[in-house]
């Protein structure tokens, strides 16, 4: 059994993982030229040199590189395959460089937003029309649920950036927390809440509720007013989506419970009316961005984060 039969490199293995990129530069040069002399010329060298490194790496691979065709010097088959090797390995790093200006730049990349329901048609549409509009090349997935599943994907870096309403502190999570804004009561125009410039929470008791389900931090906030005065009420619906809310509330089916800018759009329509309820717990009502603590955002997923907060700071929040 020889050596190479046993696992040990010959002397040609080792050699090909020794060949420079210089050698292979003045090897190209060769080709391109026609001869050693002006391969020289047109690299600014001395032409022995061009010699000697060709020669060493012959050695090395123990094959000839180059020989002499009359008053030309050619490559060998076996050149020609270190040039197109070599030739291979440029293109590849001026695509990577190319890329990499893309990246940097922004004409280039993705972004992963995890998103709780309540965000996507107001402040989150705003940052995103501009960004779009600036950055149009840059891909965004949109993944919305309710705040514990917005943890989940940042959690397990399914997505870059989270928006949710505020949860706990967690030692994992950079958190970006945003100015409180009221809990309302979410009604049809018609509705005798829609004259009020406050709800008592003790009105509540009296009314057919809309509740999300407990997988909403939004939920969590309405449980805990109505602990906090007693009050032991059972919902007339219980959904899973912000948009079912308002629709029954728009039908005049029922109170909802969520900020004025989740209702915004049906609000801005005419369709529905948010009252403030007047209560503590309603008065802190606050939302949140995260991302995990030690994830390095891209360049496009950094923008984005700054985006996003001057909107949030802009709009007040969730």
């Amino acid at each position: 059994m020889g050596e190479t039969d046993r696992g040990v490199s010959t002397p040609a293995d080792r050699g090909i993982d020794e060949i420079g990129e210089r050698s292979l530069r003045y090897l190209a040069e060769i080709a391109a030229s026609g001869g050693v002399r002006m391969a020289a010329e047109a690299l600014g060298v001395n032409a022995s040199v061009i010699s000697r490194q060709v020669a060493a790496l012959e050695r090395r691979l123990r094959f000839p590189l180059i020989e002499r065709r009359g008053r030309h010097v050619v490559v060998t088959e076996i050149g020609q395959v270190l040039i197109d090797h070599y030739r291979d390995g440029q293109r590849r790093q001026r695509d990577l460089a190319a890329r990499l200006e893309e990246y940097r730049h922004l004409k280039r990349g993705r972004v992963a937003l995890g998103v709780g329901e309540g965000f996507i048609g107001n402040l989150i549409a705003r940052a995103l029309q501009r960004f779009s509009r600036t950055y149009p090349d840059i891909l965004v997935e949109i993944r919305s649920g309710p705040t514990p599943v917005v943890l989940s994907l940042v959690r397990d870096d399914v997505v870059d950036i989270g928006l949710c309403a505020r949860s706990a502190d967690d030692p994992a999570m950079r958190i970006h927390p945003f100015a409180a804004r009221p809990l309302c009561a979410v009604v049809a125009p018609s509705h005798r809440f829609a004259k009020m410039t406050m709800v008592p929470p003790a009105e509540l008791a009296h009314e057919r509720l809309i509740f999300m389900t407990e997988a909403f931090g939004v939920q969590h906030f309405v449980q805990s007013l109505l602990d906090d005065v007693r009050l032991n009420v059972m919902p007339a619906y219980r959904v899973d989506l912000f948009n079912t809310a308002q629709t029954l509330a728009a039908a005049g089916l029922g109170v909802a419970f969520m900020s004025s800018i989740t209702a915004r759009r049906g609000i801005e329509l005419g369709e529905l009316v948010a009252v403030p309820i007047d209560h503590p717990i309603a008065a802190g009502f606050a939302s949140q961005m995260i991302t995990r603590v030690g994830r390095r955002l891209s360049p496009a997923a950094d923008h984005l984060w700054k985006q996003l907060a001057q909107s949030f700071l802009q709009g007040g929040g969730k």
